[in-house]
């Protein structure tokens, strides 16, 4: 499936979920969560001359929890692939994650919310085209922060940023958009 396609599917399935999910208004970042997102992507392995820019798309879940004074705190996964692929032929297969979120909302709707994460990521990548070759899989550290706008009842849009970095230079920046439906 081509990437337009996926695109369109995931914001097809994102807005009919929002339609049967039952958030509460006074409460929009409250309870389970899923969506979609998408981006760009800069990932620099140690051996690489410069970054390699591409597309991110990917899905997001997760459970969060919305205090009476607006304080947000969750845990979020995220799985999806970055694009990246390098001169020597190395690429990523795919990249999953998992974030502890710390938000505050605020605006006179509350409908607005800021917030961090910190957590783990592990990317697969395939070198057989490369003089390596093989797969295999490294982890590391990843730290983002952004902004999410509940639009209506169980639908919210974010925009933000990521910083992952691996250790041995390896790191890898990515900004993104995303729907997100909340149940």
């Amino acid at each position: 499936m081509t990437f337009t396609k996926t695109l369109f599917a995931g914001l097809a399935a994102s807005a009919l979920l929002s339609g049967i999910a039952s958030a509460a208004d006074d409460k929009p970042f409250d309870g389970i969560y899923g969506g979609i997102e998408a981006g760009v992507d800069w990932t620099k392995l140690a051996a690489d001359t410069k970054k390699d820019r591409s597309v991110y798309y990917g899905g997001v879940i997760g459970y969060r929890t919305q205090n009476d004074d607006g304080m947000v705190v969750g845990l979020e996964g995220t799985f999806g692939n970055s694009g990246y692929k390098n001169a020597a032929g190395a690429n990523t297969d795919y990249e999953w994650s998992t974030s502890l979120v710390l938000g505050q909302t605020f605006g006179n709707d509350g409908g607005n919310l800021l917030y961090g994460k910190a957590g783990y990521v592990q990317t697969r990548f395939d070198a057989t085209d490369a003089t390596s070759g093989g797969t295999y899989k490294d982890g590391g550290w990843r730290f983002g922060a952004g902004y999410e706008r509940a639009l209506t009842e169980g639908l919210s849009f974010r925009v933000g940023g990521d910083y992952t970095t691996y250790g041995q230079g390896v790191k890898q920046w990515q900004g993104k958009a995303g729907l997100i439906a909340s149940f």
